[in-house]
């Protein structure tokens, strides 16, 4: 991935998040699209070399990233490298706070359901004036074509319910359903077991 394409992606997901409960409550409650600009930009920048990103376009419409299964995480270095220490101040402590304990969270059940060989659908959105107009339908068949390739399964979560029905409609099964008191927010827990 080249630096154009993060803040491209980046400003893809920041809009395309921007109604979701979870970045709303990391934000304070009030959505701040420059403050999740600088959170994608940095997730992206410390994602491992096998990661999948697509766009649908040049314009990044729609984007996925796709962690591939036994993938390592980034380190402390590698996040200050790359602009952790700007998240941190620009965020704040009561944010990031937030975004950790939901994180902590959402692992603790993300081990109940994915195995060794599933990977995980880190995002997957598309610009707001874009939605509903199948931009991202292609990338979601060139993931599911990767996963039947390679035998992988995939795991995700979402907080939306409307989103329950989009990827049950790609073969995920809904595993969990479950409240979590940090903002009031439901996760289901959704797999595609591997083929």
């Amino acid at each position: 991935m080249q630096p154009d394409d993060i803040s491209r992606f980046a400003a893809t997901l920041a809009d395309g998040f921007s109604q979701y409960a979870l970045f709303q409550h990391i934000c304070g409650e009030k959505y701040d699209h420059e403050k999740m600009s600088i959170f994608w930009s940095l997730s992206l920048a410390l994602l491992p070399d096998n990661a999948i990103c697509m766009a649908d376009s040049k314009d990044a419409n729609s984007v996925l990233v796709y962690v591939r299964p036994q993938s390592k995480e980034a380190g402390l270095f590698s996040y200050i490298k790359k602009g952790g220490l700007k998240m941190f101040f620009k965020f704040g402590i009561r944010s990031i706070v937030r975004l950790l304990r939901f994180e902590a969270e959402a692992q603790r059940i993300a081990k109940r359901y994915k195995t060794q060989n599933d990977g995980y659908l880190m995002a997957f959105a598309t610009q707001l004036d874009k939605q509903g107009q199948h931009y991202g339908k292609p990338l979601m068949e060139a993931l599911l074509a990767h996963l039947d390739a390679t035998g992988e399964g995939c795991y995700l979560e979402t907080l939306k319910p409307a989103n329950v029905v989009l990827y049950q409609r790609f073969s995920f099964e809904l595993r969990e359903q479950t409240n979590i008191t940090l903002g009031n927010l439901t996760l289901y827990a959704m797999h595609r077991p591997g083929r």
